[in-house]
């Protein structure tokens, strides 16, 4: 259970990659939410929000699933077509996963397009992703 986010963010690292690393061969991905000094673009953060126990069963030992939220990001320096165009193929590996996806919806700055979405669901102990 508590390698959740590891587990997604290398799927989404893995299947997004195969499928754009040719198109965007600077495609990054990161956990890490702190803005580095040279930063590649087009680029995925992966940010696991608060979660919790479900399915407590009356002695309360285990943890037998629990409720996770993921707010998926991705950033591009040239368009907000760009930035679009990787969330959805991390929107489909997050959908392969059975995640229920609340759509991007668009923050941009000056400085970079952004898009941000959230994607939730129940796992189990003996779920795989």
């Amino acid at each position: 259970m508590f390698m959740v986010e590891d587990i997604v963010f290398t799927k989404i690292k893995y299947n997004v990659s195969k499928k754009m690393k040719s198109k965007y061969p600077n495609l990054s991905f990161t956990t890490d939410n702190r803005l580095r000094k040279t930063a590649d673009f087009p680029t995925v953060y992966v940010h696991l929000l608060g979660s919790t126990e479900r399915g407590q069963d009356l002695e309360g030992k285990t943890i037998n699933a629990g409720y996770f939220t993921f707010q998926i990001e991705t950033f591009d320096n040239q368009s907000q077509k760009r930035a679009k165009e990787v969330m959805e193929s991390v929107l489909y590996v997050m959908k392969e996963m059975r995640f229920d996806i609340n759509f991007p919806e668009v923050q941009n700055t000056n400085d970079y397009y952004r898009c941000v979405a959230r994607c939730s669901r129940i796992i189990g102990s003996g779920d795989i992703l």
